[in-house]
């Protein structure tokens, strides 16, 4: 990949982590599915907007409260290149965040006490990230938040199957993102982040159905070849771009199981965009 700094609009696209943006969407998806809602409704995609720009803001965030570190360890970075200013960087989070928080407030009000919280979650998160033994655990939490949010806001009870998928993926987040952390150690031991991001896979078994089976492999090649970059390779970086997009992956199953078919579907290609965008757009 080439290293020169790329100037201009591109670095506000790096400095969200545009490439990112389609596994917010699946996740929305999902949580749609689980609550039962066609993907036809206007506030599926109002919800899919908020939540998004939620993603960016928390992107953009973070490198505001890394620049220091950046200007060491990543000096092509948007900020500490500057190609972005920090000003500019702080002014568009507070936008998306309030911009995002507007589109949940018109779909309810419920769902933006929610959405409230995961805000604050990110916002924690980006503070506290590099220090913090449990950030893994805020990171899973800012995703299946985005499930909870999501139902929430369209009205829904929760039915054990939302609990589980909620669980799932929560595991599969703090799993990649421990990973993640150990990329400056000298090894990476542990197998317990490898059994977490393997075990969403077993979702497909709260149905008889044989349709989700199909999702399910695909998801279980993936996350295997993904997490073999790590364990013999040691190619976290490019494993790390992999499971992040593994998420819609995740997406597709619960849309499937749940019987939403068009959400599935709008699922893997998120995982697909994901990974042609991450072509252009490292998503770490």
């Amino acid at each position: 990949m080439n290293s020169k700094p790329k100037s201009g609009w591109f670095g506000y696209l790096e400095l969200m982590r545009i490439s990112n943006n389609p596994t917010v969407i699946s996740n929305t998806l999902a949580g749609v599915a689980l609550a039962g809602v066609s993907i036809g409704d206007w506030r599926v995609w109002l919800l899919a907007l908020a939540f998004s720009l939620f993603y960016s803001a928390g992107m953009v965030f973070n490198d505001w409260c890394d620049y220091a570190i950046d200007l060491r360890e990543r000096p092509n970075r948007p900020l500490p290149s500057g190609r972005v200013s920090r000003k500019a960087a702080l002014l568009l989070t507070i936008g998306l965040f309030v911009v995002g928080l507007g589109c949940v407030a018109l779909v309810s009000l419920p769902g933006l006490l929610w959405a409230s919280c995961l805000v604050g979650l990110i916002v924690l998160y980006d503070f506290w990230h590099k220090t913090n033994p449990i950030s893994p655990l805020l990171m899973a939490g800012t995703r299946i938040l985005v499930y909870l949010s999501t139902i929430v806001a369209l009205g829904v009870d929760f039915s054990w199957q939302a609990w589980l998928a909620v669980g799932l993926l929560f595991c599969y987040v703090m799993g990649f993102t421990f990973i993640a952390k150990s990329e400056l150690r000298p090894q990476l031991k542990a197998l317990w982040p490898a059994l977490c991001v393997l075990l969403p896979a077993g979702y497909a078994l709260v149905t008889p159905d044989f349709s989700p089976i199909i999702v399910s492999v695909g998801l279980l090649s993936w996350v295997l070849h993904s997490i073999s970059l790590v364990y013999r390779q040691r190619l976290i970086g490019p494993a790390i771009g992999r499971l992040i997009a593994g998420i819609s992956l995740f997406d597709a199953l619960v849309c499937i199981v749940a019987g939403n078919l068009w959400a599935c579907s709008l699922a893997i290609a998120a995982f697909g965009l994901t990974r042609l965008a991450q072509r252009s757009i490292q998503g770490t």
